[in-house]
């Protein structure tokens, strides 16, 4: 989803798992939402910069990373199972409409941002909006 935080919570019309087909075998770029967060916004002259999420937390300047470079990751990622830079780490990408299906793309999402370089060398979920829905999934009624 490229719009706002809900549109991830909220899809609409449920549909089938495999109903959105990716592009060329990767993850449907559809169903992995903007970062919320502009990298570089309101640097403080050490590497950090003042906004976040939250607007008051430092996150390295460098974070969100660039969209193509956390799709092609996330990519590498759902096609070997796990995080291809923290292999314990499995994670999966269904595109349902389901709780446990929404929480599970979260979940890789998040994991990818966060282990992007190396293991637990990325960026922290609150350079993104990618937490906050992760609690509105968590939310949500079975």
């Amino acid at each position: 989803m490229t719009g706002s935080p809900a549109s991830f919570v909220s899809q609409g019309v449920p549909r089938p798992s495999g109903a959105w087909p990716a592009p060329s075998g990767g993850v449907n770029p559809s169903l992995v939402p903007d970062f919320g967060v502009v990298a570089g916004t309101d640097p403080d002259g050490t590497g950090n910069c003042l906004k976040g999420i939250n607007n008051n937390i430092n996150i390295p300047c460098s974070c969100p990373p660039p969209r193509n470079e956390f799709i092609d990751s996330l990519n590498a990622n759902v096609a070997a199972g796990e995080a291809v830079n923290n292999p314990s780490v499995k994670l999966s990408f269904p595109s349902g409409n389901s709780n446990a299906d929404q929480q599970a793309r979260i979940n890789a999402l998040l994991v990818t941002l966060q282990n992007i370089h190396s293991p637990g060398v990325g960026c922290p979920a609150v350079s993104t909006v990618y937490g906050q829905l992760q609690q509105q999934i968590n939310a949500l009624p079975n």
